[in-house]
């Protein structure tokens, strides 16, 4: 056993966006030095990207955001990285929803976007409207449902209370919705298109964790100028400015708790397993690697867990296959203008998520055409999948899994480059070069035990559960990201605001916000010429 020589005042577990925001915090608003270990030798959790053929570079799970001109998740990222992150807007028209009868472009507006529904759809403009008005109250809810923890523990009954009372329609399921306040079944369709943004179709998903979406990008999509791993590497240097580290390549397999409190982590190389565990010491650890990791996996069984077999017994999230490609040409030639498109083969997302693999449906994006500073075209193919499809080759190595996995993941990537190019003709000969994840990917990279891409499934029943606090009942260990708050790249991030909070103290979560928001309006005013406003 060999022992970290450095001392820290944190350890974080995984280099996500909400591992990384906690620990930014942390160093920013306390000075603390942060060590952060992540598995993968890149940095960055589903924010990394990889390059392939030392020209084509792949985003893995960060593919556009939305409200990037303003608001408060412009200001977290600003406040994180300091204004060194840069956005760039996609098209107007940043979405595309195809079905075998119609498609339907979406605006970045939400006005404009509501009168399109309602000009398709004349006999449902009076729902449309409501549901515009929905969106947004769900929407609040469902992020208020998560925040409880991050309230003094006198307040959070009252929460409840009031979620009970005003808050019922977030915990609706989307079909529920759906079905309670519309007739025609294309326009239902329609409204669901982006079920993939959240990893569970319309009949599972909670109406409140679809209207965060909804409302999210109803300004349009932006995308990080540099690529997807253009914002770990604004985030570190505030990280190693207070003294603290980012490793990687360190796969942590417990976390080290004595006398009731966590105490460090032990990790081993991650290339070289076979080398020597290493402990590292801190008197605060902050877990990142989602909720069923860090209880079911890195906690010993020893240290009771209240709520640890309610845990287990919990379906698995949603996991999917990517096809990367590498593009001879501007994907401009064919017509494209760098929007994303959702394709379905029917209005029945219920069938479509449960056929999985490309089955009814798929997601493309081009991020070179979002990335202003890309020096090589690349486009990718998404669709959710099964693990169990996988699961015979479970047992093998990333990248030793043998010829007939490797085969049938070329299988899977032809097929889908093929139906995109009934669609798009000319897609196919543009492709230079082709590689595959599948939920065996997922599994290896991000430790998640059946390849989950969101972790803990955005049900209704994810609200006020012990296991999405940020505080667990170990003494001294906290958990952070998505699991924390809600999917999404941007979900994450507010999981880690709302750790770095809870260790603020009462109301730290909200203090925070409100110092970043403030932060972002006077940027704003300020690049307007705006004078700041007198405070007395």
């Amino acid at each position: 056993m060999q022992m970290g020589n450095d001392k820290y005042d944190a350890i974080v577990i995984g280099s996500g966006i909400g591992s990384l925001s906690a620990a930014a915090l942390l160093a920013k608003e306390r000075g603390q030095r942060v060590l952060v270990l992540e598995k993968h030798f890149n940095i960055g959790g589903q924010t990394h990207e990889f390059k392939r053929k030392g020209k084509y570079e792949f985003d893995v799970g960060l593919h556009y955001i939305g409200g990037m001109d303003k608001g408060s998740g412009k200001a977290v990222f600003d406040y994180l990285t300091e204004g060194r992150l840069q956005w760039n807007k996609m098209p107007d028209e940043f979405e595309k929803f195809v079905y075998p009868d119609f498609e339907f472009k979406v605006p970045s507006n939400p006005v404009l976007y509501r009168e399109r529904l309602a000009d398709r759809y004349p006999a449902e403009r009076a729902a449309i409207a409501q549901y515009f008005e929905d969106v947004k109250a769900a929407a609040a809810w469902y992020s208020l449902g998560h925040l409880g923890d991050a309230m003094p523990a006198a307040l959070r009954p009252f929460l409840k209370l009031a979620f009970r009372w005003k808050g019922e329609l977030a915990a609706l399921t989307v079909e529920d919705y759906l079905n309670r306040h519309f007739r025609d079944p294309q326009l239902k369709a329609l409204l669901a298109s982006q079920w993939g943004d959240y990893g569970l179709p319309p009949a599972k998903a909670a109406f409140g964790m679809h209207a965060l979406v909804v409302t999210h990008y109803w300004r349009g999509g932006w995308y990080p100028v540099g690529g997807a791993k253009a914002i770990a590497r604004a985030i570190i240097p505030v990280i190693e400015r207070a003294g603290g580290q980012v490793l990687s390549g360190k796969t942590v397999t417990e976390i080290l708790i004595e006398k009731g409190r966590a105490t460090g982590a032990r990790a081993i190389a991650t290339l070289k397993p076979n080398r020597p565990p290493v402990d590292y010491r801190a008197p605060l650890v902050i877990s990142g690697a989602g909720a069923v990791n860090t209880y079911l996996k890195l906690i010993p069984r020893r240290i009771p867990i209240p709520f640890r077999d309610r845990l287990a017994s919990l379906p698995p999230g949603t996991s999917a296959i990517s096809v990367y490609l590498g593009l001879k040409d501007s994907p401009s030639t064919l017509g494209i203008r760098g929007e994303n498109h959702w394709v379905y083969d029917g209005y029945d997302h219920n069938k479509a998520a449960a056929a999985g693999i490309a089955a009814l449906g798929y997601y493309l994006s081009f991020a070179s055409m979002k990335n202003p500073q890309a020096k090589s075209h690349t486009a990718e193919i998404i669709t959710f999948a099964h693990y169990e499809r996988f699961a015979q080759w479970a047992g093998g190595r990333w990248k030793k899994r043998g010829a007939d996995y490797e085969q049938l993941k070329q299988h899977i990537a032809r097929e889908l480059i093929a139906k995109v190019d009934r669609r798009i003709p000319g897609f196919a000969g543009l492709v230079d070069y082709i590689d595959v994840s599948t939920p065996l990917t997922m599994e290896h990279f991000q430790g998640n035990p059946h390849g989950e891409f969101y972790g803990l499934p955005a049900t209704a029943e994810r609200l006020f559960q012990p296991w999405t606090h940020a505080q667990s009942p170990v003494k001294n260990l906290y958990l952070t990201g998505c699991d924390v708050m809600s999917p999404g790249v941007v979900g994450a991030m507010i999981g880690g605001v709302k750790t770095a909070g809870v260790l603020l103290g009462p109301f730290g979560f909200f203090r925070l916000m409100k110092k970043m928001t403030q932060a972002e309006r006077g940027s704003r005013r300020r690049a307007a010429g705006t004078p700041e406003p007198v405070r007395t």
